[in-house]
């Protein structure tokens, strides 16, 4: 009786060290934040400033080169910025509102003013920024790598060129050479 006694209390006492809230929360807050965003490309979930600080300085190298992830960090860290779900993002801990809201469902009103002052913002420094427009036309002059490279293979051409149009030239234009009695030497 003893030993069942004993394998009760020792499988009670493991169940909470395995189960799944403790294991969150020995997560780091930017690990979860990362994880967030890595299972649909958006942030669902609020997360503090300094969790989505360090979750853009501790972001996996191949997501920040080929991804937006450092982009929709920065857009949660700004906080009250829709999202592409229409979900409000303040940058509290999801303990209450963010800074900024009221706190009330009409705290989008807010959030949207915001969305289009950043959006405002953007377009002053790209203009059109995020659409198709602000690609670049194609554009017809020649890159200067191209032209440097250019330059020097018609240099090499030329300098492999040169000796057999000499040689050339040589023998259009022969002069015509003295016989070899007629030289005197100065005696």
């Amino acid at each position: 009786m003893r030993r069942l006694l004993f394998i009760v209390v020792v499988a009670c006492a493991t169940v909470p060290a395995v189960s799944p809230g403790v294991a969150h929360a020995a997560t780091p807050c930017y690990k979860r934040a990362i994880a967030d965003w890595s299972d649909n490309g958006v942030i669902d979930k609020h997360y503090s400033a300094a969790c989505l600080r360090k979750a853009i300085k501790h972001a996996p190298e191949d997501l920040r080169d080929y991804s937006s992830i450092i982009d929709d960090l920065n857009a949660a860290l700004l906080g009250g910025v829709t999202l592409k779900n229409g979900t409000n993002n303040g940058s509290g801990n999801g303990s209450g509102p963010g800074p900024g809201s009221t706190g009330s469902t009409g705290s989008t009103g807010t959030s949207q003013q915001k969305a289009a002052a950043a959006q405002r913002r953007a377009e002053k420094t790209v203009p059109h920024a995020g659409s198709a427009q602000s690609i670049p036309a194609s554009d017809r002059s020649l890159p200067l790598p191209l032209l440097i490279l250019a330059g020097i293979a018609l240099a090499g051409l030329l300098a492999a060129a040169t000796p057999p149009l000499i040689k050339r030239y040589r023998s259009r234009f022969m002069r015509p050479r003295p016989a070899p009695g007629s030289v005197r030497h100065p005696s």
